[in-house]
């Protein structure tokens, strides 16, 4: 990592900046920070009586919440051939018990989806169900989820 941090100032001195070697940097620490929130995850697990891991795995999930948003857009428009039509019956259902904040109910029906079409659940999508995500972050996690893959359709029947 030094070393590439190290050529990327290189090319700013040269004036001559390649982007791709910037969004290579990007990615890989962006895939850092994933590494180490598990990391903290589990340290705060085993440490439960020491608020500070649990603290700072708050702080380590909360940098990466926009990250993980953007995955699971990604993921959604992903799966969109394979099983929009199952969220399609089910998606303004999961929708509403999202914003009602009904985790429990949201994980079943979209495991459900995934077990009745014989498909992994996506480990991203895991991360969105997990308790150190307040409310509100998990309303904007489902809703960018489902909106990947029931929203386009509709968005094209609109214009």
């Amino acid at each position: 990592m030094e070393e590439k941090l190290k050529k990327l100032n290189e090319q700013l001195k040269d004036c001559k900046p390649v982007i791709k070697d910037f969004e290579d940097y990007y990615d890989e620490l962006n895939q850092k920070f994933e590494e180490f929130q598990k990391l903290i995850e589990y340290a705060s697990k085993l440490k439960k009586d020491e608020k500070e891991f649990e603290n700072l795995y708050k702080r380590v999930a909360g940098r990466n919440a926009s990250g993980l948003v953007d995955n699971l857009t990604r993921r959604g428009y992903a799966l969109k051939k394979e099983l929009g039509g199952a969220f399609e019956n089910m998606g303004y259902r999961l929708l509403e018990q999202a914003r009602a904040g009904k985790r429990d109910d949201v994980y079943y029906g979209i495991l459900r989806i995934f077990v009745a079409n014989k498909k992994k659940f996506p480990d991203d999508l895991v991360e969105a169900f997990k308790p150190i995500y307040s409310d509100e972050m998990f309303k904007v996690f489902i809703f960018t989820f489902l909106g990947g893959i029931i929203g386009k359709e509709k968005q094209t029947e609109n214009n």
